[in-house]
């Protein structure tokens, strides 16, 4: 007999890759007055760099159909500093408006160690192929659709007019979209593939002031998930 819906649970662990859409990134220096906007700057993922791209997660099912989970998403994002943008507004006091490369005031700018997501997610499932248990436990195919929210704890390292700064912070909130399909493989192991959607604002700190960029980020993850 299958066990209630109530005493399923799953943990999931996954790879991928991850694309961060271009975005402007606005630095605030007050005290050395510089206040500029660098406009459409693109951003990498190396997903599969150390340390790569990767996600955790855990959930119980209490329904047929529905769930919570926590979920750890390691996504990273490295600004193309020497490619050519627009910057304007004020740098040390002074007015700017050029089209130059972003190294000249900004030499590094990146979330290497992790923007680090960290999510409380509602989840849906549909089961699509396999026998009709109480609670899907036997299904093979499931489609599964999350929305996720909660905070961040970025790892930002910065280098601005050659002054580096490198810290752990509490970061911005974030959101998450996502749809899958869940594989039955064999008994308790199943194997997920999904698209998600995260968008996060962050304003970060950074020597002698902030930085601000809309970190909107498209991956395509898979991996190994156990129910039990």
């Amino acid at each position: 007999m299958s066990l209630p819906a109530a005493a399923q649970w799953e943990a999931a662990a996954y790879f991928g890759a991850a694309h961060t859409q271009n975005s402007d990134l606005i630095l605030k220096q007050p005290a050395l007055g510089t206040d500029l906007r660098f406009s459409n700057v693109s951003y990498s993922g190396e997903s599969f760099q150390p340390s790569p791209y990767y996600g955790l997660r855990v959930g119980r099912y209490f329904r047929r159909h529905w769930g919570a989970e926590v979920e750890f998403i390691h996504l990273k994002v490295f600004a193309n500093v020497s490619r050519t943008v627009p910057i304007s507004g004020t740098l040390n006091g002074a007015p700017l408006n050029v089209s130059q490369p972003m190294n000249s005031v900004i030499q590094l700018f990146e979330i290497a160690h992790g923007v680090n997501l960290l999510l409380a997610n509602a989840v849906f499932r549909q089961q699509l192929l396999g026998p009709r248990s109480g609670d899907g436990r036997d299904a093979r195919l499931m489609l599964a659709l999350r929305f996720g929210a909660g905070g961040t704890i970025p790892h930002v390292i910065s280098i601005i007019e050659n002054q580096r700064d490198s810290h752990y912070q509490t970061g911005s909130p974030a959101i998450q979209l996502a749809a899958g399909v869940d594989v039955k493989v064999w008994r308790r192991l199943h194997w997920i593939g999904e698209y998600k959607y995260t968008r996060t604002r962050q304003q970060v700190d950074v020597f002698a002031g902030t930085a601000t960029t809309l970190l909107q980020s498209h991956q395509v993850v898979t991996g190994p998930a156990i129910r039990f």
